[in-house]
């Protein structure tokens, strides 16, 4: 008869250890963050749509979406606070020598190597391949 009461408990234990306890732990840092955002925040809700809290309210919030699109969600529909954007503008100025050569990459076969034709020469746009679609 022990034996069994010993066992059950040691499975009550388990069952709190592997289940209840994280969900409660999960439930109260949800909570936190929902308590934790005003209106301005930007968000992530459960729905993987990515908005700007307007208006805050007891249960609820209404989040701009697109300029002058307004959702009205129940903060439990908060999955997360996207963290503020940094601005990195040292990339932009190399945009203008990442130009694409379309004609380079047309010289390139599917393995990676170079397209020539029987003389070595390149400017063929047919190459090896046979004649090229329109």
């Amino acid at each position: 008869m022990q034996t069994y009461l010993l066992l059950f408990v040691a499975m009550a234990a388990i069952f709190y250890f592997l289940i209840l306890r994280p969900q409660q732990r999960a439930k109260r840092v949800k909570a936190e963050l929902a308590s934790a955002l005003d209106e301005g925040s930007e968000i992530l809700t459960v729905g993987g749509i990515y908005g700007t809290i307007v208006e805050l309210r007891e249960d609820d919030f209404d989040l701009e979406i697109a300029e002058g699109v307004v959702m009205r969600l129940t903060r439990s529909a908060i999955a997360s606070a996207v963290p503020a954007a940094i601005d990195d503008d040292e990339d932009d100025e190399d945009d203008e020598d990442d130009e694409y050569d379309e004609d380079e990459a047309d010289d390139i076969d599917d393995d990676g190597s170079l397209v020539t034709d029987d003389h070595g020469d390149t400017d063929d746009p047919a190459g090896d391949r046979g004649v090229r679609p329109a």
